[in-house]
């Protein structure tokens, strides 16, 4: 499968969650080949689920692809990442620790 920006996936998401989405912001490559997959999620649980808590948007979260493989299910079209995908895919390709998580 090749990735690529602007695609949107459903997910393997936890009941409730069934509008919640990934977008693909970005496809980055490491220095041993290897693509990693940076996303953000829409309409997302938030951490310590409650039924009173409102979906959020998880703005970046770069991924292996093999990873991410595991994590989507079906392809349902074209989207922009949500506001904060592009500073936070600035951010961290500028910290050292960025990459090299996966090398």
């Amino acid at each position: 499968m090749t990735y690529a920006a602007g695609q949107l996936w459903t997910y393997k998401t936890p009941p409730g969650y069934d509008t919640s989405r990934i977008v693909i912001g970005a496809v980055a490559t490491c220095g041993n080949g290897e693509h990693i997959i940076c996303f953000s999620v829409t309409n997302a649980p938030p951490a310590g689920q409650s039924d009173e808590q409102a979906a959020i948007t998880i703005p970046f979260i770069p991924m292996s692809e093999d990873a991410f493989q595991a994590t989507i299910c079906d392809l349902v079209g074209q989207a922009d990442p949500p506001d904060g995908f592009s500073a936070a895919l600035q951010d961290w390709s500028e910290d050292a620790r960025g990459l090299s998580v996966f090398t």
